[in-house]
């Protein structure tokens, strides 16, 4: 596979440098080697709430269109909405059978991710193969890729009360139960009583 030589012209490292993402922990993406391209991130499901399981499939890919096989296969991503961000570096991700350069990242969400409408993106050249070659040159989401089909925004909410049980329930409402309870009992007992009297 012929690999595509990048060179070190003066106005790509200017670009390069100014997309380095202070979240992750590479500063520089080299760029005297080939450049990973991720063309494809999706999410599912597009509606979650604390405590759901999400899955981020993405697709890497040479300039070439030619799939990648990542070493190691780890990758980083940040979770980012309106109420802020997470970054989440270094996860071990799963490569998809029978589909090359495809890989799965599975994350449960908790309490400590943003809520609101979240774009999941694969973090600025937190990926590698095994000749040293590095990318994405920038962080990528479905809103950065070319491919129309793609969504990796994840809307989460706060989780869904529970019913409470019937024990719960009677530890919550037996005394207000038992008061009212009393208080029709005394009422008919009232009543009962003003009847006896009017028929003497």
């Amino acid at each position: 596979m012929a690999l595509l030589v990048i060179g070190l012209s003066t106005p790509f490292m200017a670009f390069a440098q100014t997309t380095v993402e202070t979240t992750t922990t590479r500063t520089k993406c080299p760029t005297y080697l080939t450049n990973l391209v991720v063309d494809f991130v999706d999410s599912t499901p597009h509606s979650v709430e604390i405590g759901t399981t999400v899955v981020t499939t993405f697709h890497v890919v040479y300039p070439d269109g030619t799939p990648v096989t990542l070493s190691p296969e780890t990758a980083s991503f940040s979770w980012t909405s309106s109420s802020g961000q997470k970054v989440i570096e270094n996860v071990v991700v799963v490569p998809v059978a029978g589909k090359p350069g495809w890989y799965t990242y599975t994350q449960t969400v908790d309490s400590s991710f943003p809520t609101g409408t979240v774009t999941i993106s694969v973090l600025y050249c937190c990926l590698s193969d095994a000749l040293g070659n590095y990318g994405p040159t920038d962080d990528t989401s479905s809103d950065t890729t070319l491919t129309v089909e793609d969504n990796s925004k994840v809307n989460v909410g706060p989780p869904t009360p529970k019913p409470l049980t019937m024990q719960e329930l009677l530890a919550t409402y037996a005394i207000p139960i038992v008061i009212a309870i009393l208080v029709i009992i005394a009422l008919l007992l009232l009543a009962a009583r003003a009847r006896r009297k009017k028929g003497t």
